[in-house]
């Protein structure tokens, strides 16, 4: 097992732990959306808030699940890749395969992170006097566009390069 999947496996735990502590820190209610400026636009009752953040991770979760099956089962013309002309010869589609669920593992993991985090943000931001998210929660908005737009970018000039021939 690739190390991208124990990353989203742990991932998806710490989501799960996230939703479940909210639980009991979650108030009557509660902001399920927030403007730009990181006031609360949308409230609704602690049950909907609770449904809708856990079937969202999950749904999430299940997503990447998906794609990375699609990714082993998926003919070779669908992958868009850097040098299509190295990775999708028959001997090296294989590791292709394996390459791109690998990546898919990670940016699930670093993204069902995000919704454990934000499950947090939301109970903070909810048990305030005057309920809104403060600069954490742009803080890790902006660390996961970071990790993601970083990835993409090696994965883009380094991950599937051509390897030396030598």
């Amino acid at each position: 097992m690739g190390s991208g999947r124990w990353w989203f496996l742990a991932a998806a735990a710490a989501c799960a732990a996230a939703w479940t502590w909210s639980l009991a820190r979650l108030p009557e209610r509660a902001p399920v959306h927030f403007g730009g400026a990181g006031d609360p636009d949308r409230w609704a009752g602690r049950a909907e808030a609770l449904w809708t953040s856990g079937l969202l991770a999950l749904g999430m979760a299940l997503l990447f699940a998906g794609l990375v099956v699609m990714v082993h089962r998926a003919p070779a013309h669908l992958f868009t890749v850097p040098h299509p002309e190295y990775w999708k010869r028959p001997e090296r589609l294989p590791r292709l395969r394996a390459l791109v669920a690998d990546d898919l593992w990670w940016i699930g993991a670093w993204t069902l992170l995000l919704f454990a985090a934000v499950q947090v943000l939301v109970v903070r931001a909810a048990q305030l006097a005057d309920p809104r998210l403060d600069g954490w929660a742009f803080a890790v908005l902006g660390l996961y566009l970071l990790a993601v737009l970083g990835r993409v970018g090696w994965m883009l000039t380094r991950r599937y390069a051509v390897p030396d021939p030598g």
